[in-house]
């Protein structure tokens, strides 16, 4: 193989190895989830989260064992917190959260992230689940009819 041959073949190969990890590179840090994911177990359908987790983020997604769908949980500018079940009122299908909402992958319905029905079929807005705040931790009380 001449040497100009040998340096087009290795560039390529060089250019297209390097391409094709920026492009991984940038697949893989989209899959990732800027999202705090908390993962909790339930006692006497209770869950309980401590308070220092909202101390860097206002948001968090719970993820409670043996439980069908996440939680959303918001902690308002006023110190109290807003918890809405990821359940498609429509399909009972679970949600995705995209941007400021939520989505349903199943039929296209779109709630706002205060639970209220932006895009049908869905009619209903999300379910809403009660809290009590302590000191130190934050309690939602999970409905297990859903």
């Amino acid at each position: 193989m001449d040497r100009r041959k040998f340096l087009t073949t290795s560039c390529t190969g060089a250019c297209v190895a390097l391409g094709s990890g920026f492009i991984m590179s940038a697949l893989l840090s989209a899959c990732k989830t800027p999202l705090g994911v908390i993962k909790a177990n339930s006692s006497n359908n209770h869950v309980t989260i401590p308070l220092a987790e909202f101390a860097l983020a206002d948001y968090k997604l719970v993820r409670v064992n043996n439980y069908n769908y996440d939680l959303a949980v918001q902690k308002r500018a006023d110190g109290t917190f807003h918890v809405l079940v990821l359940k498609c009122t429509h399909a009972a299908q679970p949600l995705t959260k995209t941007g400021n909402s939520y989505y349903c992958t199943l039929h296209g319905s779109q709630f706002s992230k205060t639970g209220e029905v932006m895009k049908g079929p869905a009619e209903k807005h999300l379910i809403e689940l009660p809290t009590i705040l302590t000191e130190k931790d934050l309690t939602i009380k999970l409905d297990m009819t859903i």
